[in-house]
């Protein structure tokens, strides 16, 4: 992520900008209130805040929301808004703790600031005097119609705020306020997301959108009651929601439920609300976005991935003991129990077992694969000594190896080297990448380390083969793929299950290569 230079704070040319406006340390004006509390009733935020940004301190032209403390400036040091201001662009944090440039902010450590999403307000001759940005106290994402609206918002203010360089004062501005409340009017009818007001269980305001939603016109839905056009399973679920929001302690809220059209089909909302005064008497107020075609596009996805499961399990039971008794029978063949093999009949099974072995380990991957991609697969924690472990996979290859006139090195920097880890699940990986850098190492030298790292140990198995290109280093860990150019194309299943089964772990498997000169994948555990 990017974290734009913090100089432009003290650009003499954008400071003159923001005095020219007038604003800094000026009362609270309607204009702008409107502008924050609409941000907290579309988006469903906690808080909104216009900020202007002064060389050492943010001040808050206006501020609205539940969870918005009552100030009106503080340092620099608490700015979030600083990060958008100086990137000159949006900014849309689900998670500040996750975010490098917000994770030590004061606003995020002691206010519980856990959602961010800002735009700049950037003037004709492109100075960013402050933002207006919306804000909540859990994670959360914030959706592109979401976003949209805060910069409709935001251009809205910036028009008043040019406005005020001119040297127009609200006294004497009524028409640009009737402008700027034109300005808004359009942008609610024209809402790609619904938007209403809900007092005394009614409907006292809606856009066509939400009308839109609901396959009616706006009379059919002002007729009715709120929970007239919520799915009778969601109704308990929805009331508890709307009580909260009424009578409990000021908050946003979001949510999801189905709600009944007019032709009486279903269509999936997330609704984010929160409470309001109208008329001196409690309301809801928010957007409802329906999100039918994405719960079904997850059906979907849930019913194809049920089927795919159903197949794994169905081709690793099914497959396998007719394949087992394959290999069994060409066993007692090259045993020679059912009589002498000519040459070319001994040639003929050897190729027909290999075939077969080749079966069985694809079984085996889809059936690992099938246990991983359902959460069945449960790791046996033990302790794990990892270089006697490392040394088994090494000779378990040594026959591979020997084919391929390749050697195979185990340095270790200290033994024993323990771990608390699953010794099977950790040997199968150490196989897997073993397997494949004597195979496509063209018969040069493999290097096997085992180390000890700050809170866990390493393996890295490097070998010297033609290496992978760059496009393709993140490709080799999808399922099915298979590089063209490899000599044993294999199931294209043993790395994805091998970084599947490094991070069941709690690990990770990478890998770093050159062309021309070979790989190294390195799988880190925990301690």
């Amino acid at each position: 992520m990017l974290t734009p230079p913090l100089t432009f704070l003290t650009d003499p040319a954008r400071l003159a900008a923001l005095a020219e406006t007038g604003l800094l340390d000026s009362a609270p004006e309607e204009v702008f209130d409107r502008l924050t509390r609409l941000v907290v009733r579309t988006l469903g935020a906690g808080a909104s805040t216009l900020t202007l940004l002064d060389g050492e301190r943010q001040f808050f032209k206006s501020a609205a929301g539940p969870d918005m403390p009552p100030i009106r400036e503080t340092r620099m040091d608490h700015s979030l808004c600083r990060h958008t201001a100086g990137l000159g662009a949006a900014i849309a944090v689900a998670d500040t703790l996750a975010d490098p440039r917000m994770c030590q902010n004061l606003t995020v450590t002691r206010l519980g600031v856990r959602a961010y999403a800002g735009v700049p307000l950037v003037t004709s001759d492109g100075h960013a005097l402050g933002t207006l940005c919306a804000l909540h106290m859990t994670p959360r994402a914030w959706s592109v119609d979401e976003m949209a609206t805060l910069a409709d918002l935001a251009e809205i203010a910036v028009a008043e705020i040019e406005r005020r360089r001119a040297g127009e004062r609200p006294e004497h501005g009524r028409a640009s306020l009737r402008a700027a409340d034109g300005l808004i009017r359009a942008m609610l009818q024209q809402s790609l997301a619904g938007i209403f007001v809900v007092q005394d269980e009614r409907f006292r305001y809606l856009n066509p959108r939400l009308a839109e939603i609901f396959a009616a016109d706006e009379a059919w839905l002002r007729e009715r009651t709120v929970w007239d056009v919520v799915h009778p399973d969601d109704r308990a679920s929805a009331e508890a929601y709307a009580q909260g929001q009424l009578y409990g302690p000021p908050r946003a809220a979001h949510y999801s439920l189905r709600g009944v059209r007019a032709d009486g089909g279903v269509v999936w909302l997330e609704v984010h609300a929160s409470r309001a005064e109208v008329e001196g008497r409690a309301a809801a107020v928010g957007l409802a976005v329906d999100v039918s075609e994405r719960v079904t596009a997850e059906r979907e996805r849930q019913e194809a991935v049920a089927a795919r499961d159903r197949f794994y399990a169905m081709a690793s039971h099914e497959l396998r003991t007719p394949v087992s008794a394959v290999m069994l029978y060409n066993e007692l063949l090259l045993g020679e129990t059912y009589g002498t093999l000519s040459p070319e009949q001994h040639d003929a099974v050897e190729r027909s077992q290999r075939c077969a072995a080749d079966l069985l380990e694809l079984i085996n991957d889809l059936l690992d694969l099938s246990r991983l991609e359902s959460g069945k697969m449960e790791p046996r924690i033990e302790e794990v000594e990892l270089v006697a472990l490392a040394r088994s996979a090494v000779a378990a290859v040594e026959v591979l190896a020997a084919e391929q006139e390749c050697t195979v090195t185990l340095e270790a920097s200290e033994r024993p080297l323990l771990v608390a880890g699953d010794g099977k699940r950790i040997r199968q990986i150490l196989l897997n990448l073993l397997g494949n850098a004597v195979k496509y190492g063209h018969g040069r030298p493999v290097r096997v380390r085992v180390a000890r790292e700050a809170g866990g140990a390493v393996i890295e198995v490097a070998d010297l083969g033609p290496g992978i290109p760059p496009a393709d280093q993140a490709r080799i860990f999808e399922d099915f793929v298979r590089l063209d150019d490899a000599a044993d194309q294999g199931t294209g299943l043993g790395l994805p299950i091998a970084r599947r089964l490094a991070r069941l772990l709690g690990g990770s498997l990478e890998v770093t290569s050159v062309v021309g000169q070979g790989s190294t994948f390195r799988l880190t555990l925990p301690g």
